[in-house]
């Protein structure tokens, strides 16, 4: 569907575009000045623009024109990753990750707004159905969440092996702790994305259909990777940087299952035609 947005959505759009830039820009200069007085603020800021991208969304849907797109569907992604981020920043060092969370928010929140939507306006989903797309994207979320905290640790992990922990690296968490919030994140992605993949079976009609099959086979060998990486957390038998290699092919598997096969059906294809 190509209708522009009407006034009030895409306004609502750019400003949350705004806020997610001011909220990385406070947060860049709180972390170069070593303090965490102003947590508060930039919490502040990220929750009005949250709020500012999740209206935006909300009246687009109810303008009729709901559908499950490519730049719908990352926009709600990265939506849920900050609501998650913003909700986890007062008990766990989440902080750090939205630096490179928020900027991607505002550019999914302004190409989702004023793109051509990619897919068909879809009628009500049954509840079912909805359950299954909810849990999906949420799980989808925490997971990437846990790919950002894997690189975050291995980018701070080699300064400090380099001795070189100059600068905002300083400014980091222990490292430990920020291993320890990247098995949880993995974990807590885990329990979500088991839910979503029991509620496709149980709701969706003929899930291993030509149209589903790949969707439900990665994802089915990205769950098993999953399991795998967290039956061996609890073991303790492996390293912190074996686990964040595996949780990048599993998120990998899941990418191309799910927004690799949309990308190819609703922005490659149609350029042939």
């Amino acid at each position: 569907m190509d209708s522009a947005p009407n006034l009030l959505t895409a306004g609502l759009a750019i400003l949350a575009a705004l806020l997610y830039l001011t909220a990385v820009w406070r947060q860049l200069l709180n972390l170069e000045a070593g303090e965490q007085r102003q947590r508060r603020q930039i919490a502040l800021v990220g929750a009005a623009a949250l709020l500012a991208h999740g209206v935006a969304a909300y009246l687009t849907a109810q303008a009729g024109e709901s559908s499950l797109g490519f730049y719908r569907v990352a926009s709600l992604m990265f939506l849920s990753m900050g609501v998650i981020s913003l909700i986890s920043l007062f008990i766990r060092p989440l902080h750090t990750l939205l630096i490179v969370l928020f900027p991607l928010a505002a550019l999914s929140v302004l190409v989702a707004t004023f793109a051509p939507d990619t897919s068909r306006p879809m009628s009500d989903l049954p509840a079912g159905i909805l359950s299954h797309v909810s849990a999906s994207i949420i799980s989808f979320a925490v997971l990437a969440l846990a790919v950002l905290q894997g690189l975050l640790v291995t980018a701070q992990s080699r300064r400090l092996r380099q001795h070189r922990s100059q600068g905002v690296i300083r400014k980091l968490p222990p490292l430990e702790a920020a291993s320890a919030l990247f098995f949880e994140l993995s974990g807590a992605g885990f329990l979500i994305l088991t839910i979503a993949i029991g509620t496709g079976l149980v709701f969706v009609e003929d899930l291993f259909g030509q149209h589903l099959v790949h969707k439900t086979v990665l994802t089915m060998l990205a769950w098993c990777l999953y399991a795998i990486l967290i039956a061996q957390y609890f073991r303790r038998g492996w390293r912190v940087q074996s686990a964040i290699t595996v949780n990048l092919i599993a998120f990998g598997l899941m990418v191309l299952g799910f927004f690799g096969s949309k990308l190819v059906l609703e922005l490659l294809l149609p350029l042939t035609q």
